[in-house]
């Protein structure tokens, strides 16, 4: 069934203007005579609307006359299939009131299992309008994309020249999903396919391939008609392959282009064909990831949504999964992380509490330190650094302490997530953790989210606890984890203020997995039940050695007390293992907060 939505958003002219889909007319420059068609698919996933949409409200048409189609696919039964229609109807309605030059149609098109015929009827209603409008460019793509410069993008394609192209849009961190493939022959040099989606080559590259999920045809290429006429494309299942096939018989040549950051596409894997709640986690993955992605060690703004329409319901609804608090420590003067993380939050409505880092660099001193009575473990010293704990290590330790002092004063009977600042989320962050916290039955105190395993050689990895969980060896890193209320009374009854070592090393040894004897007969009560998601399912941001990696707790004053115990007593840490950390290029920074 196919329902029609025709809103005539049409004003007259005026000529020598240049033409917004959405915007003021900022220019006295068009391309005349010439018309642009840009046709949309929009699926009943309400969560992208809000985002999507604010793209198009940027989105400029430097022709002479442009049109806005879109067809709504119902693709799963679910609880949200009406929200779509309303979402994108309320929204045509207030740019409808706005003085905006475009006729836009949509078109509801019920997906059903009659899939060939469905796709046939959408294909023979663009090839009505092509004809219909005389269209000189044609765009067709869908809103699980994200466009990075919406007011430079038809201007862009169409300054491309060329018959039938794509933009190169990529899916998050080493996916390599996007909006191109090679054909076998060219897939067996992978390489190829590497440098132009790394983008270690640029510019517009001739694909022995095709498209996928972002076309752009230029029709002042006679020929680029003959792939709408041809009787494959209504015939074949799936339309964008048969697009490229008739293209290929028709010597029609089909380029990608990337000189141009255009935007992202949700990586695609097998499993997303059948579960929603796998594409809803990979198109959030994408709006998280964005951020990261700033130059020289600084953060993109996020992606904003519209303020045209009311937010989808299912974006309300904000979650600590269970837990009585989710804490995140970050420094007063980070305030770029704690923007970057609070956009996270709202992305994957997460409801968190800033804790306020203690500063080593700024707060502590000696006097601080006397106040809390701290004293540093007798046989501490770094094993890497050959050093005793700096003011940034110790300004660490404090953050995560204090944390479990509140847990404890506040009895969080069902427990905490603790986070630090530079934390990037798997893109099935959410799912893990609520199964996991899900099983009441589950005895634990300490739940890594992400570490760094100092000795693989003793990981259990077929020793499952739990879906995803095992129990973890000597591990390094406090980037996230769980905590319980009997776990953050162990670690505050042992009083480690008066021993003080790196928190990272005071965690191993509370669950009895840290290899240095001398340091563990400190600790009494070592009966920490710990656990570690394997695979993990956040990291940090940046590992050191990385262009943007910065450490908060290097380069500050070391703490010294008095009869330093020389390093070569303290090297039962291990030695084997740094070395095969050495072999290996593994960083020796702890990668701390």
């Amino acid at each position: 069934m196919i329902t029609q939505l025709i809103f005539l958003l049409l004003i007259t002219s005026i000529h020598g203007k240049k033409y917004h889909i959405f915007g003021e007319n900022d220019s006295s420059s068009s391309i005349k005579n010439e018309r642009l068609l840009v046709d949309i698919d929009i699926y009943n996933r309400p969560y992208v609307l809000p985002y999507f949409l604010h793209q198009l409200e940027r989105l400029t048409c430097p022709c002479n006359q442009c049109y806005l189609d879109f067809h709504i696919y119902h693709v799963f039964h679910t609880t949200t299939e009406s929200e779509t229609t309303q979402l994108l109807t309320e929204w045509v309605s207030a740019m409808k009131k706005s003085e905006q030059s475009v006729f836009t149609t949509i078109t509801i098109h019920e997906w059903t299992a009659k899939s060939t015929t469905d796709q046939t009827n959408r294909l023979r209603d663009v090839m009505k309008r092509i004809s219909e409008l005389d269209i000189t460019y044609l765009a067709m793509f869908d809103s699980m994309i994200i466009l990075l410069e919406p007011e430079k993008l038809l201007s862009t394609l169409i300054s491309k020249d060329k018959p039938l192209m794509t933009p190169l849009l990529r899916a998050t961190k080493d996916m390599y999903t996007s909006t191109f493939y090679l054909n076998d022959q060219q897939m067996t040099g992978f390489d190829y396919y590497k440098q132009i989606y790394d983008r270690k080559k640029l510019g517009c590259f001739l694909i022995d391939g095709g498209i996928k999920d972002f076309y752009f045809f230029n029709f002042k290429y006679p020929q680029v008609r003959l792939i709408f006429l041809h009787d494959k494309i209504f015939e074949d299942t799936q339309q964008q392959y048969a697009i490229d096939v008739v293209a290929r018989q028709n010597f029609i040549p089909t380029y990608v282009c990337n000189r141009e950051i255009f935007g992202y596409i949700p990586a695609q894997f097998l499993e997303a064909l059948y579960d929603e709640s796998v594409i809803h986690d990979l198109y959030m993955h994408m709006l998280t990831e964005h951020q990261l992605n700033g130059p020289s060690q600084t953060y993109l703004p996020p992606i904003t949504r519209t303020s045209l329409i009311s937010i989808p319901s299912s974006s309300k609804e904000k979650t600590k999964f269970g837990l009585d608090e989710i804490y995140v420590i970050n420094l007063v003067r980070r305030t770029d992380r704690r923007e970057r993380l609070q956009a996270t939050f709202d992305i994957l409505n997460i409801s968190a509490r800033f804790f306020d880092a203690i500063d080593g660099k700024y707060t502590i001193d000696q006097a601080y330190l006397e106040r809390l009575n701290v004293r540093l473990l007798p046989e501490y010293e770094d094993p890497y650094n050959l050093r005793p704990m700096n003011y940034g290590e110790l300004g660490c330790f404090f953050s995560h302490y204090f944390i479990w002092e509140d847990i404890v004063k506040n009895e969080y009977s069902n427990g905490v997530l603790i986070l630090e600042d530079d934390v990037r989320f798997d893109p099935y962050f959410k799912y893990k953790l609520e199964k996991i916290l899900s099983n009441r039955s589950l005895d634990w105190d300490l739940i890594f989210l992400g570490r760094k395993i100092m000795r693989p050689d003793e990981e259990n990895y077929e020793n499952t606890i739990e879906t995803f969980l095992i129990e973890p060896s000597y591990s390094h890193w406090t980037v996230g984890y769980a905590l319980s209320l009997r776990g953050a009374r162990m670690l505050v009854d042992e009083k480690p203020l008066q021993k003080i070592l790196p928190v990272d090393e005071y965690l191993p040894i509370m669950y009895d997995h840290h290899p240095n004897e001398n340091w563990k007969s400190h600790f009494v009560n070592r009966k920490l039940k710990a656990y570690a998601f394997h695979p993990s399912i956040l990291t940090p941001t940046h590992y050191f050695g990385e262009p943007n990696y910065i450490s908060d707790t290097e380069n500050t004053t070391i703490h010294r007390e008095t009869n330093r115990v020389a390093a070569a007593k303290l090297l039962s840490v291990d030695v084997i293992t740094n070395q095969k950390q050495i072999e290996e290029n593994t960083p020796m920074n702890k990668d701390e907060l």
